[in-house]
């Protein structure tokens, strides 16, 4: 397989009034073409933050660990260092929607509301296809058919606000896809839908991926989603990737207590009369990150003396899986 995104010890800090806070901290990660990379984990984990590094978007007062290594492999062949692209550079414009495309939990937040579906569709496909106004209306036209939208033709003219919450996932599906990203970062894409609508998105997206031979990030909150649609799968908490492997093997056998403790909180049609299983506590504020393994204060298998103290190494308890826990160390073990 075609390796096209490596990330490498990835650490952010903000500076706040409160002091420097680090809400990601030594995250590695690679993405593959063609296969779907789903990092899973509660809202303040790091997640959307770690892709919003990829394309420049985080705020001014961000900084990237000096050992942070973002490379990405353009459709051309060349290795790019995306943390050494400088703000407003050609480059970053043709990195930014041409090759990296991002889709949003909330289209509403992506779309203008005073300009139509078509004009702003066709604004990147000018851009990034160098296509004349009436080819681009043409082919964005055959964009809205293919992600599923019934009579493009007059959906093409109309504004943001004039579609429904699943139509509007669909146009900005299109939007992105308009400009022929290589990669495709879909932050929560659909969380905001319905079942129905969810499971029509999710398909799309799949199939989309198998047509246009894309890598993609799939960013959710749900492992019953990247049950679906995910090859691989990074499971994050308080900034750090604590179990990653093949999304199969971690959710039939997952070894971290988090993991675990996400797939017991799904809701099963077979036990529909039985209480919902959260995991216990909250996720600490970045400001206040507890020492030693970052689950630990939540965590009802950790060992006195070992967790609160030390922080676990990156070990291997299953072939081609990885998980940070003591649990499976024999330090760790012993000390059980």
């Amino acid at each position: 397989m075609s390796k096209m995104l490596s990330v490498e010890n990835l650490s952010i800090s903000f500076r706040t009034d409160e002091g420097v806070i680090t809400p990601v901290k030594g995250v590695s990660f690679t993405v593959e073409k063609g296969r779907t990379l789903g990092l899973v984990g509660e809202s303040g984990s790091g997640k959307s933050i770690s892709t919003k590094a990829l394309m420049q978007l985080l705020p001014g007062t961000a900084r990237l660990g000096a050992a942070s290594r973002m490379i990405y492999t353009a459709k051309d062949g060349q290795q790019i260092s995306l943390g050494n692209l400088r703000h407003g550079s050609k480059e970053l414009r043709r990195i930014r929607g041409g090759e990296i495309g991002m889709i949003f939990q909330e289209p509403m937040a992506s779309f203008s509301p005073v300009y139509t579906i078509g004009n702003q569709m066709m604004e990147a496909i000018m851009l990034h296809r160098g296509l004349k106004k009436r080819e681009a209306r043409q082919f964005a036209i055959g964009m809205l058919n293919k992600v599923g939208i019934s009579n493009a033709a007059a959906r093409v003219d109309q504004y943001p606000h004039e579609l429904s919450g699943g139509m509007r996932q669909r146009a900005m599906i299109a939007l992105t896809l308009s400009a022929g990203p290589a990669l495709l970062i879909a932050d929560e894409p659909t969380t905001a839908l319905d079942v129905t609508i969810q499971a029509q998105v999710l398909d799309l997206m799949r199939d989309l991926q198998r047509e246009l031979g894309m890598g993609m990030i799939f960013i959710t909150h749900d492992l019953g989603v990247i049950a679906q649609i995910a090859d691989d799968v990074a499971v994050m908490y308080l900034g750090t990737i604590v179990e990653r492997g093949p999304a199969k093997e971690v959710i039939r056998n997952p070894q971290h207590p988090y993991t675990q403790g996400l797939l017991d909180a799904i809701p099963s049609l077979d036990h529909l009369h039985d209480r919902l299983k959260p995991v216990p506590g909250d996720i600490p504020s970045p400001t206040a990150r507890p020492g030693g393994c970052p689950f630990h204060t939540r965590c009802t298998q950790a060992i006195a003396g070992t967790c609160e103290v030390h922080e676990p190494p990156e070990t291997s308890a299953i072939p081609g899986c990885a998980v940070r826990c003591w649990l499976h160390t024999s330090q760790g073990r012993s000390a059980a």
